[in-house]
């Protein structure tokens, strides 16, 4: 499993110096807003994974008044420990591993994968289809399955898809645009067919999370962007393309069709159903790398409890994948039963983060 058992955040958001040291399980962060809750799930996260869920101007990371951030920690997979390091002087970063400087982050990013849920992933079931896209990318980038063939599929796509559209909307010769439809096709279909097989394997996951968290019935479904081969749909849109300027077919117009008892949960779904079925679909990625990867991806879980009833409260929490370690950030513990065994750190007025009996 993917387990932090120290983590040190040093000018990082709003701390000078912070350390954290979490248990095996659940982790319980509790204690009055704006003393930096969040802020330790999200230095765990780019500690991992090297980027923030919340931000993507490094700058914004930095302590106010101060030039760089450091994180470190140590990360544990099965019996073997590794110390992460990451010093961030925007927009430049350095990367150690058991401080052995890294030119790289191919070899770092394989020491462990992580599912982050937060307020703002409420925009999964109502937002724009680009939050949704992000989800299946999420896990297709941290998996087995996919990983660094599918990275390189994304960025070459992208650089394509961009240069295409500079060339749609400068009005340019047809003959320079078809230049790009045969490597845009043939990266699209790679694409598209991965994650047609990503959504298969993922919605059974995230329709069992709902059902035991709300006995409710969740179903995605994948909604290409591209019903046929690329290459067809490029001929079929010409005209289209030319009159909007754009590409109109391909990835970047996949969506996830979402129903809660079979209804669109994006236009019916209550403030507590969107929570739960954002929470399921983030449990659902959980599992599926757990079983692709064959070890479970630490969870940081923010402010996860929000609109939810107490019975989904409490199923939410006995629910969680076995084996995981979880760091979940919350005010208030009042109503909340703790499971055996869990660790509770709380945040005093004055900003001191202490361990308290559970």
């Amino acid at each position: 499993m993917s387990q932090i058992t120290q983590l040190i955040l040093r000018e990082f958001r709003c701390f000078q110096e912070q350390r954290y040291e979490p248990g095996p399980g659940l982790n319980f962060i509790t204690g009055p807003n704006a003393l930096g809750k969040t802020s330790i799930l999200e230095g765990a996260c780019f500690l991992m994974r090297l980027r923030s869920p919340r931000t993507s101007t490094l700058t914004e990371l930095v302590r106010f008044g101060k030039e760089a951030f450091l994180l470190e920690g140590v990360v544990r997979n099965a019996e073997e420990e590794m110390r992460l390091a990451v010093t961030c002087t925007p927009p430049t970063r350095s990367l150690k591993l058991d401080g052995v400087p890294q030119s790289t982050s191919r070899e770092y990013l394989k020491q462990g994968t992580i599912v982050w849920f937060g307020s703002d992933d409420l925009l999964l079931v109502n937002g724009p289809a680009e939050r949704r896209r992000k989800l299946l990318d999420a896990a297709g980038l941290q998996s087995n399955n996919g990983s660094m063939s599918y990275g390189s599929d994304l960025r070459e796509y992208d650089r394509a898809l961009r240069s295409r559209n500079l060339l749609l909307r400068e009005a340019r010769p047809r003959r320079e645009i078809e230049a790009y439809d045969h490597p845009l096709s043939e990266i699209g279909d790679r694409i598209l067919g991965f994650r047609r097989d990503l959504v298969a394997s993922l919605a059974p996951l995230t329709a069992d999370s709902c059902l035991r968290i709300s006995g409710e019935t969740l179903e995605i479904r994948y909604e290409s962007g591209s019903m046929v081969p690329m290459m067809e749909s490029l001929l079929s849109s010409r005209g289209e393309e030319i009159r909007l300027r754009q590409t109109r077919v391909g990835p970047q117009r996949d969506d996830l069709m979402i129903l809660l008892n079979g209804v669109p949960a994006g236009a019916f779904a209550s403030e507590g159903q969107r929570r739960t079925i954002a929470l399921s679909l983030k449990l659902g990625v959980a599992a599926l790398l757990n079983r692709e990867n064959e070890k479970p991806p630490l969870l940081l879980l923010d402010d996860i409890f929000g609109e939810l009833d107490p019975s989904r409260r409490d199923a939410l929490l006995i629910g969680m994948p076995p084996g995981s370690q979880a760091l979940l950030s919350t005010a208030e513990l009042t109503g909340i039963a703790i499971p055996r065994d869990s660790r509770i750190h709380r945040f005093s007025r004055q900003g001191t983060l202490e361990m308290i009996p559970s």
